[in-house]
């Protein structure tokens, strides 16, 4: 029978007796009925209702629980359901592979409409995934509960793939508890985060640590970074030749004059010299943000950074990046009196250019800074291009390009000495010779450049674990990939994924 767009089926069963769910015992004495109406899957667009009429039956057995029960039906009922089975699993798959809202959506368009809360609660009542044992291959990595102040982390099963875990924060405590009460790991694939190490030396001492090469590869490109910031960049001239010759006559090279070191460099050491006066006296990095003004991620680089340079931050965002096409405009319009950045900002902003007017302010700082006109050229190479040329696969460099790396090699010694641990390190990496290292961290030290020896230096400390990672064929990528899918997750919940919920949605979903 057809009601508007929804189809209902008037139904009954034919057996006379059925077994009790409490003792088993089959009873053919029946009680009363009443009718039920079940939901079901669409029928060519068309919602489906079951209206099946059912049977109670009185229990035989004096002993049992039970007085009276309700026949159910194989495959089309269960108790106190107003859905059949298949449609449960359904709207179940639905839930966990688009959450609250989409889901409902969805859910519409299929002709089984349902709620966004009726959908959640679909999940919580589903069984939860108890894990045993652990994967003899364990992969671990954070995730941003809600960015920058709370993280959870995912433990997956390396080998199949599977996800094994997730964990309500990324403290080594947490981890540590869970790898005590989930014996087996033999291998533990992560990051470069102490917290996880410290967690698998304490619970299981006996299971190899493979730090990821992705990141150690990162690593490296940020030490690169540091060094080339710190490195000239442009064709030596009359001018940097004479400032060259003042830096020769000091003995050190605090007395360059500060305005020849840039606004930038003066206010990195006054920073750093502000965090460690109050660091070194064990005061509290939250502490440190609030009294300096600062924010929690730049009081722990400058806290972290043993020297002024090291806390470096690199070359900026890519907006900043773009200011560049536009130099020789700029240093055109500064050369002709216009030194006003937002003027200047709303000019380019005609052209085409989309970034803000601080970055254009930053842009001009240097030359605002130093009193001298800007030059007639703007250099060639940005920090960001010269160490994507130190790092890059040599294939993936054309000729100009391969040129441009030779003209800066070919002047600066220092950078020429960073592109040949480069190298060695990439077909380290790619070759799998990890016994290599110990030579390769020697050979970094002695080049004598602070970035390439903190970056040693952390790598010493972590030593077993980078071995393992360039020797081992295991990595991250997996878990990694499973943090994109935990963020899209995240996206859906919108504001609804509590860790419960969000647990379940990664752990559950296909």
């Amino acid at each position: 029978m057809a009601e508007d767009d929804t189809l209902a089926f008037s139904v009954r069963t034919r057996s006379r007796e059925a077994s009790c769910p409490g003792c088993g015992t089959v009873s053919g004495r029946v009680h009363g009925g009443y009718r039920r109406r079940l939901a079901d899957l669409a029928v060519s667009g068309q919602k489906v209702v079951i209206d099946l009429a059912v049977r109670r039956f009185l229990c035989p057995l004096a002993e049992c629980t039970r007085r009276t029960f309700v026949e159910q039906v194989d495959g089309l009922t269960e108790r106190f359901a107003r859905r059949t089975p298949s449609l449960r699993r359904a709207l179940e798959r639905i839930a966990l592979a688009l959450a609250g809202r989409p889901g409902s959506r969805l859910a519409g368009h299929l002709s089984v409409p349902t709620s966004a809360n009726s959908l959640l609660r679909l999940v919580r009542r589903l069984p939860d995934k108890r894990t045993g044992a652990a994967p003899r291959v364990l992969g671990v990595d954070d995730f941003a509960l809600k960015k920058g102040h709370v993280y959870g982390t995912i433990v997956l099963d390396m080998e199949t793939g599977e996800r094994v875990d997730v964990l309500p924060d990324r403290t080594a405590e947490t981890l540590a508890a869970w790898l005590r009460a989930h014996p087996g790991a033999e291998i533990v694939c992560r990051d470069r985060a102490s917290a996880y190490a410290e967690a698998v030396r304490t619970a299981c001492p006996d299971a190899t640590q493979v730090a990821d090469r992705f990141h150690l590869w990162k690593n490296l490109c940020e030490a690169v970074e540091k060094c080339v910031a710190h490195k000239c960049l442009t064709e030596p001239t009359e001018d940097t030749t004479a400032d060259t010759a003042v830096v020769k006559a000091g003995t050190t090279v605090d007395d360059v004059p500060e305005l020849m070191e840039g606004l930038r460099v003066i206010k990195r050491r006054e920073r750093h010299a502000a965090v460690h006066a109050l660091y070194d006296k064990g005061v509290q990095i939250d502490v440190i943000a609030k009294t300096l003004g600062l924010d929690r991620k730049t009081v722990r680089r400058y806290a972290n950074a043993s020297t002024p340079d090291d806390a470096s931050c690199g070359t900026g965002s890519r907006r900043y990046g773009q200011v560049h096409s536009y130099s020789p405009y700029l240093y055109r319009r500064w050369n002709e009196g216009c030194t006003d950045a937002a003027r200047l900002h709303a000019e380019i902003v005609e052209l085409g250019y989309r970034g803000s007017k601080r970055t254009v302010r930053r842009h001009l700082q240097e030359i605002r800074g130093s009193g001298k006109p800007a030059p007639d050229k703007p250099r060639e190479l940005t920090v960001r291009k010269a160490t994507w040329l130190i790092t890059a696969h040599p294939d993936k460099i054309d000729e100009s390009n391969a040129l441009k790396l030779k003209q800066l090699l070919a002047r600066c010694p220092e950078l020429d000495a960073v592109a040949s641990r480069v190298r060695s390190f990439a077909s380290m990496m790619a070759e799998r010779r990890g016994s290599d290292l110990d030579d390769w961290l020697t050979s970094a030290e002695q080049t004598g450049l602070k970035p390439l020896c903190s970056l040693a230096r952390g790598l010493r400390q972590d030593f077993d674990a980078v071995a393992a990672g360039l020797t081992l064929e295991w990595n991250s990528g997996k878990v990694e990939g499973n943090v994109n899918r935990v963020k899209r997750i995240k996206r859906d919940g919108y504001g609804r994924a509590g860790f419960d919920l969000l647990r379940r949605q990664i752990i559950l979903s296909d």
